[in-house]
């Protein structure tokens, strides 16, 4: 198959519709790009692989380096998509779904979590920053550490994302499955983001924008936050990602007596299996029994 097969890109195009949410549409997208090019490059055709083609790609996924975690995500995508064929009839079985998939540890997360003086920092630091998105700095880290949302949940939300509750500012956000939960804007972090939202001039809109006035994308968040980090003179600064302050909200709000259920409620997870990675690292790191052999060295 020299080129793709306009069967082929139809079964893509339905696959991707059936997704409720644009941002996982997108993800499995990229991911099922990736392997219809591998398939293209190899002279296969997808309709015809077997578990021996899926072990192979598998290993190139390794070999470019990628993390366990992250191998294991893009093969389930292109699994999830083989699942849809053989549910259209459009093939007998999903051959690639037996795969060798990298094991994942469920407990450790590669993300980093901040200590609560180097969230302090970044709050600091965006308050401080300079130019015309200064306003927008300062409030975008307060409300990302504060509320911990996504941040594919940050770049959809808009000024009516806003509301008032109970006495209580609130956001609407949008999560995964297009599923919404309704959460509190710290008294702090809603009045930095007045100030942006005054600043700024207009009411209506993406809640953060850019110059031209359109939504920020992830990859605008990112680059912002790692800008941020380095502002504020973290440790290694390139590992403080928008994710790393979903993390850290998760963390601190735990360590200051929330529990378990309610940070995963408030995260949005289908569990709070989801939630105890996120926790798990610091508790280990803390009961490391080097501290106690350190104490008989010196």
């Amino acid at each position: 198959m020299s080129l793709l097969e306009p069967s082929v890109q139809e079964l893509v195009w339905a696959w991707l519709m059936r997704q409720r949410s644009p941002h996982t549409g997108a993800a499995y997208g990229r991911d099922l790009r990736e392997w219809l090019a591998f398939c293209n490059q190899f002279d296969l055709d997808p309709l015809s692989v077997d578990v021996g083609h899926g072990d192979v790609y598998a290993r190139s996924l390794q070999v470019r380096g990628l993390s366990a975690r992250s191998a294991a995500r893009k093969l389930a995508a292109v699994s999830s998509w083989y699942g849809y064929l053989v549910r259209r009839r459009v093939i007998k079985a999903n051959e690639f779904g037996g795969a060798n998939r990298p094991e994942t540890n469920r407990k450790e997360s590669s993300t980093v979590s901040l200590t609560e003086s180097e969230a302090r920092a970044m709050v600091y630091a965006a308050a401080n920053d300079h130019g015309w998105q200064r306003l927008r700095t300062a409030a975008i880290i307060p409300f990302m550490l504060s509320v911990g949302p996504r941040v594919a949940e940050v770049t959809t939300l808009t000024h009516a994302s806003l509301g008032y509750e109970h006495g209580m500012q609130t956001v609407r956000i949008v999560g995964k499955g297009e599923k919404i939960r309704t959460r509190q804007i710290p008294p702090e972090a809603m009045e930095v983001l007045s100030a942006y939202l005054v600043g700024r001039g207009f009411a209506q809109g993406p809640l953060f924008a850019t110059a031209a006035g359109r939504p920020m994308l992830a990859g605008d968040i990112t680059d912002l936050v790692k800008r941020v980090a380095r502002q504020a003179g973290l440790h290694r600064p390139e590992r403080v990602t928008p994710h790393a302050l979903r993390h850290t909200f998760a963390t601190l709000a735990i360590e200051r007596g929330a529990s378990l259920d309610e940070v995963s409620e408030a995260l949005g997870h289908e569990s709070t299996d989801t939630t105890k990675i996120y926790v798990h690292a610091l508790r280990r790191l803390e009961n490391d029994p080097s501290v106690k052999v350190a104490k008989v060295l010196w």
